[in-house]
């Protein structure tokens, strides 16, 4: 509902039948929509962050595993478009009381989730890749490069898919981690 129809646009009624049960027992598991849209969030993110670290722990080379980031997740936003409606709607379209209490938990997360792509960085370093690079910039860059490329794909669609669109950001990345010079 909150993909389909925005948070404005979700009533707890709909959600409740869609979801199969009684808005009492809706209601029961959290205080309104604001927490409902909360959990829907955080819930999402631990879930994009969980598949992304299962592709990445099946590799064995370094390169290969911090490829296999930007794969997984574009992979994660081909396969659950509702995750990329709330993802490319963002927090900038919630109301400020909502914002501020998915705020912190939100940056907290994020800082984590970069810290551990930088870690993957520092690994694809440490096996000779991405000399001179500041680990955490990287991983900065290959977040937002997906981050923006899902968004800008679902905001104004050209036909083209989301893996075509992410050949190149993968291509990109593979030269920065491949010390390749970029013309």
């Amino acid at each position: 509902m909150f993909a389909t129809k925005g948070f404005d646009g979700a009533q707890m009624a709909e959600i409740a039948a869609a979801a199969e049960i009684s808005l009492a027992s809706l209601y029961a598991l959290f205080s309104g929509k604001e927490e409902l849209y909360q959990e829907v969030v955080l819930a999402a993110g631990a879930s994009v962050r969980r598949a992304v670290q299962e592709a990445v722990a099946a590799r064995e080379d370094s390169r290969e595993r911090l490829l296999a980031v930007i794969d997984s997740l574009f992979s994660c936003f081909e396969d659950d478009g509702n995750l990329l409606w709330i993802h490319a709607r963002g927090p900038r379209s919630l109301p400020w009381k909502i914002r501020q209490s998915i705020g912190a938990q939100s940056v907290a997360d994020f800082q984590q989730w970069n810290a551990w792509v930088a870690d993957r960085v520092r690994d694809v370093q440490r096996d000779g890749g991405m000399a001179g690079l500041d680990a955490e910039v990287v991983a900065a860059a290959i977040l937002g490069a997906v981050s923006n490329t899902a968004g800008q794909w679902i905001e104004s669609p050209d036909g083209r898919s989301l893996s075509e669109l992410a050949a190149p950001v993968r291509a990109l990345f593979r030269r920065v981690i491949s010390n390749e010079e970029t013309q």
